[in-house]
Order: C-alpha cells, then structure tokens, then sequence
C-alpha cells in the first residue's frame, strides 16, 4: 500500500514539473485570463480562480497566475452578499498579493490591484472603513503612479472614488465626469505587455459614465 501511495505521489510530482514546463503554459493562461476579463462584472469568477490557483501552484516564479487569483477573489467579493465572507474572499486575495511581493515584483498593476482590493474592504462597511481604508488607497495608488502614471486603470480607480464620493466632501458624478473621459482616452492607446497581463477596465468606465 505504501509502494502504491509513494508511486502516485511520484507521479503527481512529475506531472506537476510536466505542467510547468510545458509549452502549453502560455495557452492555457491565455484562455483563462481571457475568460476572466470577458466575465460580465456580477457574474462568479471562483471555477476561473480555482483553474488559476492550480497554475500559480504550479509555476511558482511567475507572478501573473497569483495577480489573477486576486483579481478573481476581489471581484468575487463584489457578488457575494454576506459581509463576513466577502472579507473572507478578500483576505485570499490579500495572500495571493502577498505571494506575488515576495517575489520581489514591482509593477504598477499589482499597486492598482492591492488599491482595488482596499475598496473592496471599504465596500463592506463604507461609513465604517473609509478612514483606515481608503488611505491604504491613496498610498497604493500614488506607488502605481511612480512605476506607470499613463496606465488607465489608475486614473479609473481615482475616478471611481469620486464618483461615488458625496458632493458634500468634494466628490460627485459631474467632477468625476471628465476623469472617467481622461481614462478612457488612456485605454483607447494602451498596449497591454502581453496577452496574459492586465487589460481590463475600459467596459466599466464607459458604463460609468453613461450614468453621469
């Protein structure tokens, strides 16, 4: 029984070095983040994050396959409606990101990520987070900048928190209209590093702003 236990075991192993380096790498992520970004915003994002774990798992070096399993578990906190669980999904997020940081990666998209995954927090319980939340923002977003001010989803994140910022602390649809306009112009002209990074964000601020 053991031989048998130790020979599965072998064979999971080689699989798994199988995997990663194959070929197929590239293809099968470019499905998957294709599927991802193409998901219409409410609908479960978990069956693409379990697929994308089991890559991270796999590809320990690389940084992406972690990036999207944070994407997935944070946009999955916006469909869940237990507030518990929401920061339960937000907390796997975190770790994901926290993964990626010890690879020692700098990259404006992880900075917008971890900016996202703050506003999800503030999300559960706005009048309550705002405060500890929301400078956890400004810091992610301002570290974004320094590495890429031209990427588009930045100025979208900005323009979301004033969007959705009562007029009455300086914040309102109709200031956060030519924000919005400024982010689309950006994404019309940017040019994702490859097929498997980032390239999300455009649907949103042009449904946003037909709601100014």
């Amino acid at each position: 029984m053991k031989r048998i236990a130790l020979t599965l075991s072998t064979l999971l192993i080689n699989l798994t070095i199988l995997f990663a380096q194959s070929p197929n790498y590239a293809k099968a992520m470019e499905g998957l983040v294709t599927e991802i970004q193409s998901t219409r915003f409410g609908t479960t994002l978990l069956p693409q994050a379990n697929k994308m774990e089991r890559i991270a798992a796999a590809e320990k070096t690389e940084w992406l396959p972690n990036y999207w399993v944070a994407y997935c578990y944070m946009t999955e906190s916006y469909v869940e409606k237990d507030d518990d669980k929401r920061d339960l999904l937000l907390d796997k997020a975190d770790s994901f990101i926290e993964k990626v940081e010890k690879m020692s990666v700098k990259h404006d998209e992880i900075e917008v990520l971890k900016a996202n995954v703050a506003n999800a927090r503030m999300a559960v319980s706005p009048s309550f987070r705002w405060m500890k939340y929301g400078s956890v923002v400004e810091k992610a977003i301002g570290n974004a900048k320094k590495i890429n001010a031209q990427n588009p989803r930045i100025m979208l994140l900005e323009a979301q928190g004033v969007f959705y910022t009562p007029e009455i602390f300086g914040g309102g649809k109709a200031k956060s209209k030519p924000m919005f306009e400024k982010a689309i112009e950006q994404f019309a002209t940017f040019k994702p590093a490859s097929t498997l990074h980032p390239n999300w964000g455009e649907a949103t601020a042009k449904w946003t702003l037909t709601k100014i």
